[in-house]
């Protein structure tokens, strides 16, 4: 089977606090991506990538797409009929939460012009859960898969210079020995290299590693 003519639409998102980077999400998306093609078994085509830095800011269903002009050129697209599968890793929250942007047009818009909006955020169609028990085994929590895991899992370095940097006081202060082993795992997570070889992680390591161990107990 030959996959469809696909786009991948990435934009920031989140809070300030808490922002969606657009580099995790396409590392999401391309996990994704090979998770629903493999259990569609269809064939590889590259997908054009969309960019927009910022949704819109939250207005109750009010949006400007002029503020989101990859959108607006993607959107085009699909109703000329170049894209037929787009990918996105958006949270798409209740308007009852009162979030900081707008999302909802995302799908709307683009279904409408006759796409499948394909999200890895919320794994439409199970594709990636499919993956997860297929490689991971029957005791696999898709739950524990976040976006903090995944971060760990696709940058690792800067995981690693994050805690550093987060702790460094704590760090520097701390007489406790078990500290040490906190700072293994600091050291470690600084040195993996996981696309050494063209490697294409899937899940943190710790985590397929519990599961294999509640298989087990």
């Amino acid at each position: 089977m030959t996959e469809a003519r696909t786009a991948i639409y990435l934009a920031g998102h989140g809070s300030k606090s808490k922002p969606r980077f657009i580099e995790l999400q396409y590392q999401r998306i391309l996990r994704y991506r090979e998770a629903f093609l493999h259990q569609c078994e269809a064939v590889h085509q590259p997908p054009v990538v969309f960019i927009d830095l910022r949704l819109p800011r939250y207005g109750m269903g009010s949006y400007d797409l002029d503020e989101v002009p990859e959108f607006k050129a993607l959107h085009q697209a699909v109703q000329q009929h170049k894209f037929e599968i787009v990918y996105v890793d958006l949270d798409e929250p209740s308007p009852a939460f009162t979030p900081d942007y707008e999302s909802a047009f995302v799908r709307s818009l683009l279904e409408a012009a006759g796409a499948a909006v394909l999200n890895a955020f919320v794994d439409d169609r199970d594709a990636f859960e499919r993956e997860l028990f297929e490689r991971c085994g029957a005791n696999a929590r898709p739950h524990e898969v976040t976006d903090g895991s995944d971060f760990v899992t696709f940058f690792p370095s800067s995981a690693s210079d994050i805690v550093t940097s987060a702790l460094s006081r704590e760090i520097e202060r701390s007489k406790d020995a078990e500290l040490s082993a906190v700072l293994h795992r600091i050291d470690d997570l600084k040195k993996l290299r996981p696309y050494a070889g063209g490697g294409t992680p899937f899940v943190e390591p710790r985590l397929s590693a519990d599961w294999q161990r509640s298989s087990s107990s």
